[in-house]
């Protein structure tokens, strides 16, 4: 908790509430330090294991002996059961998906909903971004992070740890749709991603390459559609 003032109009607040927390987490593999990240001092295994497996650096939750997080240390000791791998050089873009998911603009708005009802982070402190992979029936993951691609980095590693895969899936998001996070949905093999706010153009043109379906502004009265054709549309309704 922290005490601030609440500024509105000419009144001033004393107010003591709850403000975003961020801890600085070194991941060490086989002994030897990886990387350090800044991130939400939550899910933090989950986050480790997600954020190797982007990176290619491991498989699958196999490849991990043992995970140990210290909050207070800031640090995260991973032993894998083989010499940590040379990383090799990351390829321009993954391959282009295949999938036959389909879903309707009323799925989508729910979802989003839905997301926004479990997002309990930030309803206590707001400033923190969530992200969701569900299916056409609801959420299957949650997950909460100060940093969009931790919060994607997270729902991977949940996946791997409880068994749920995220490929065939959607990929909700609270944020805006970078590259970046587009990039991270396909090596998930997500051939839908959805948020209540905008696309960029590169995410656009790269969901165009990847056969991503992209919906931006999702509300419950609609929504944009940028880049797919997973997405479910009436045609005798639409307007020229």
């Amino acid at each position: 908790m922290r005490i601030y003032l609440q500024v509105r109009s000419a009144h001033v607040t004393e107010v003591r509430g709850t403000v975003v927390a961020e801890l600085p987490l070194s991941i060490y593999v086989n002994g030897e330090r990886f990387v350090t990240l800044l991130c939400s001092p939550f899910q933090v295994d989950a986050l480790v294991v997600g954020h190797l497996w982007m990176e290619r650096v491991i498989n699958g939750i196999d490849d991990i002996v043992r995970i140990d997080v210290s909050e207070v240390d800031g640090r995260a000791d991973v032993e894998l059961r083989r010499p940590r791998p040379a990383l090799p050089p990351r390829p321009p873009r993954p391959e282009p998906l295949h999938s036959t998911l389909r879903v309707t603009p009323a799925v989508v708005s729910a979802r989003i909903a839905e997301l926004a009802g479990a997002s309990v982070h930030y309803k206590v402190s707001r400033g923190i971004h969530s992200a969701a992979l569900c299916d056409e029936r609801g959420l299957l993951l949650v997950t909460e992070d100060v940093a969009r691609r931790n919060a994607l980095d997270k729902l991977k590693g949940r996946g791997l740890l409880e068994g749920i895969p995220t490929e065939d899936r959607l990929l909700l998001s609270s944020g805006r749709i970078s590259s970046e996070l587009l990039l991270r949905a396909a090596r998930m093999g997500v051939p839908f991603v959805a948020s209540r706010t905008s696309p960029t153009d590169m995410a656009i043109a790269l969901a165009e390459a990847l056969n991503i379906t992209v919906c931006g502004y999702v509300r419950p009265d609609g929504l944009n559609l940028y880049a797919g054709d997973a997405l479910i549309l009436d045609r005798a309704s639409t307007r020229p």
